[in-house]
């Protein structure tokens, strides 16, 4: 690993492939969106989950990119909408996914591998899952980014499951127009004297739990990423994915949720800077990070027992971070359990 350079990740082998990529010179960046698609190729709920990402540092500002599924029916007339008792279909639940084009524009961003050596980890993870349909996914991805959800065989399969014939309200357009957005963090100053950059839009209760992936590079940037799988999702078999159940069904009667509206996901990630000092923190299984309990990795207590006291006050599954000062880099991952030892060095020194 290079001088000022760390990653990890909720997943084994999103870690890898993130360390992987800033080992072979690669930015923060690239290390986040190789280690999501290692995660899409060894898993069929990841490709397409809500995804949200946070970039920090020279030359980046500080930026949040939305990659959340938004709410199907663009172009496409109101459907009846079902009655109270009436069994309404999976079709119904599925939404229109961002997660591709969000990767896009953030490597577009700041990255600096090409894509299709970025998504490679992903198609060798699903090669080895027996999974080629995604492995063929995944390496069109690599070639044609987002566009690749457009291609005949790709959006026939999507309608197939979340189309009217279906019965759900998944279109054409939807898949053609789905934009993802890239706006400024929102920012808090602690009493610290830190600054924490978050999402800026709100965190539903509804939101599932999100996995997520942290780095740092020897050029200043400090990203993460935080993506939502599910274990009770909508298969699709010709491509070996299985999509969340996100979206909205139409009710009778009852002010249907707009087309293209972004739906809950989870974003529990959180970028500290403080002169020379940066940390990317990740606590999963929390719908979002409550930045006022992160200015206890700023006090001069050893950093895994200052995460470990964050996760525990905040109820973490895990809590992972790659922290950056003027002298070096490092990553601490930390599952629930984990009982913190001394003599680590100190977060803020």
């Amino acid at each position: 690993m290079i001088r000022g350079a760390a990653a990890t990740a909720s997943d084994a082998a999103a870690a890898s492939a993130a360390r992987a990529a800033l080992e072979a010179s690669g930015s923060a960046i690239d290390a986040i969106v190789a280690g999501f698609f290692a995660a899409a190729g060894a898993q069929p709920d990841v490709l397409l989950a809500p995804a949200v990402a946070l970039a920090a540092g020279v030359g980046v500002g500080a930026r949040a990119f939305d990659g959340r599924a938004i709410q199907p029916g663009r172009g496409a007339p109101r459907p009846r909408g079902f009655v109270d008792g009436q069994s309404v279909p999976e079709a119904a639940r599925v939404a229109v996914p961002r997660s591709l084009g969000m990767l896009v524009l953030l490597h577009g961003y700041l990255g600096r591998a090409r894509l299709r050596e970025l998504v490679r980890p992903g198609v060798v993870a699903a090669e080895r899952a027996g999974a080629g349909a995604r492995a063929g996914l995944l390496r069109e991805v690599g070639s044609l980014g987002a566009v690749a959800l457009r291609a005949r065989d790709v959006e026939r399969a999507l309608l197939g499951v979340g189309g009217a014939v279906a019965g759900g309200t998944l279109t054409a357009e939807d898949i053609a127009e789905a934009v993802p957005a890239e706006v400024e963090a929102a920012s808090t100053v602690l009493p610290e004297g830190a600054t924490a950059l978050q999402a800026p839009w709100p965190v539903g209760g509804e939101a599932r739990p999100a996995d997520a992936i942290v780095a740092c590079d020897g050029w200043g940037t400090i990203a993460a990423l935080a993506y939502a799988r599910t274990d009770d999702g909508i298969a699709v078999p010709e491509l070996e994915i299985v999509l969340g159940r996100d979206a909205v069904p139409v009710r009778r009667g009852i002010t249907r949720l707009a087309p293209g509206t972004p739906l809950p996901a989870a974003a529990p990630i959180a970028i500290l800077q403080r002169s020379a000092f940066a940390a990317a923190i990740a606590l999963t299984g929390r719908p979002k990070v409550d930045v006022s309990a992160l200015g206890a990795l700023l006090r001069g207590t050893a950093l895994e027992t200052a995460l470990h006291d964050v996760r525990t006050q905040l109820g973490a599954d895990a809590a992972l971070a790659v922290v950056r000062d003027d002298r070096d880099a490092r990553a601490v991952n930390l599952a629930a359990g984990f009982m913190a030892g001394a003599g680590s060095r100190s977060a803020g020194d």
